[in-house]
């Protein structure tokens, strides 16, 4: 027997709310970032980092890498949420590829260009679950995408060093 091509569920996002079901295996990346960067700072620094992250969050309450746009890249440093795009540089690929696995031709290409611009404008929860309900016969397991985003969020940290983010706080002060 032939498998019958999977049949998708294609919908305009629009303002999406965020299933639960996806939403709890899911990292935030904003609220992973403050832990991970402010745990070393001193009470008025780790405020200032938070603020600085809590302040580009989208209406949904995740944090949409669209905000990061404005922050500079390799040798052009503002601050601490330079780690921040740093951390989060693989995040598009990552769920581009979990988003469309199995698919091909303009199929794959429309999800990942929605997904990809659901990540930008509403976060990582928006456009998983958006994924999902558009593919609900491709079992796209939340837990496993969010054990990526977080294994690469990991690996894109392991480098920087507790006083390079304290170093960017003082001189983001300047």
């Amino acid at each position: 027997m032939f498998d019958s091509p999977e049949e998708l569920r294609l919908f305009e996002p629009g303002t999406l709310v965020v299933a639960p079901h996806v939403a709890e295996h899911l990292p935030d990346a904003g609220a992973y970032f403050i832990d991970w960067s402010t745990r070393d700072l001193d009470g008025e620094r780790a405020r200032e980092v938070e603020a600085a992250v809590n302040g580009r969050r989208c209406a949904n309450g995740w944090f949409p890498l669209e905000s990061l746009d404005s922050i500079g890249h390799r040798g052009f440093w503002r601050g601490p949420l330079t780690y921040l795009a740093q951390m989060t540089c693989e995040d598009a690929a990552i769920l581009q590829d979990w988003a469309a696995r199995g698919l091909t031709g303009e199929d794959r290409q429309r999800i990942q260009a929605t997904v990809n611009h659901l990540l930008h404008q509403q976060g990582h929860a928006a456009a998983a679950t958006w994924a999902v309900a558009v593919r609900p016969q491709a079992g796209l397991d939340a837990a496993e995408l969010g054990d990526r985003l977080f294994t690469a969020w990991e690996q894109n940290l392991d480098a920087v060093r507790t006083k390079d983010v304290a170093k960017a706080v003082r001189r983001w002060n300047r």
